[in-house]
């Protein structure tokens, strides 16, 4: 009688399920960006721990499982960081991808090979929630003076996603220009140098100057 819950249990998974047009062309970069992000909070989560689903029309979701942490402490991550994390990933989640136009990433835990109806609660049991254990919800932070005004902090995560993103914009405007870098490089056959005195003739050679007396 207790098996069908305890394997229904080990079933929820942590999701990211990024709104999107376009087609995943490339499971590895959406892999390597979304490791890039959780390693931010210090959470060594790998390619090997993800798998990715494009089932449903409009929608593409990572599935997060077999790490070290539960399933609250991947989800959780989220709200930590909410919502500029969220805002950023939006951003990276359209480079070198394939996906366009990604209006939304929702966040949640539930049962493998679906997507996610709405994000996690940051108020609820993983993002936060009461503390004190008095039964009510703790109120939310005050802000800190680095806030913006809408409530983001840039975090060290940002700083380091932001990092890899203008890595990687180096690095393909590097290889677009490189021809035309080697090309400027090499001079040309009619950039050689040529001699600043030329030979003499041989009728200017052989003529004789003038004698004094010739000349009086």
């Amino acid at each position: 009688m207790l098996a069908v819950p305890f394997v229904a249990l080990l079933a929820n998974v942590a999701k990211v399920d990024i709104r999107a047009t376009g087609t995943l062309s490339s499971e590895a970069v959406l892999k390597a960006l979304l490791q890039t992000t959780y390693a931010g909070a210090g959470l060594t989560i790998t390619g090997e721990h993800m798998t990715v689903h494009t089932d449903t029309s409009g929608a593409t979701v990572v599935e997060v499982t077999g790490t070290s942490y539960t399933n609250e402490q991947v989800d959780g991550y989220w709200c930590m960081n909410d919502p500029m994390l969220r805002n950023t990933f939006k951003d990276l989640a359209a480079i070198n991808t394939g996906l366009s136009d990604v209006t939304d990433v929702i966040t949640c835990i539930g049962a493998s090979g679906e997507g996610c109806a709405s994000s996690t609660s940051c108020g609820g049991g993983t993002g936060g929630g009461d503390v004190d254990d008095d039964g009510t919800p703790d109120p939310e932070p005050e802000p800190t003076p680095d806030d913006d005004g809408d409530g983001n902090k840039l975090t060290a995560v940002t700083i380091v996603i932001i990092l890899v993103v203008a890595l990687v914009a180096l690095g393909i405007l590097f290889y677009l220009l490189l021809p035309w870098i080697e090309k400027c490089w090499k001079p040309g056959p009619e950039t050689m140098k040529q001699p600043m005195v030329s030979a003499s003739t041989g009728a200017s050679a052989g003529a004789e100057l003038p004698t004094l007396f010739a000349a009086i």
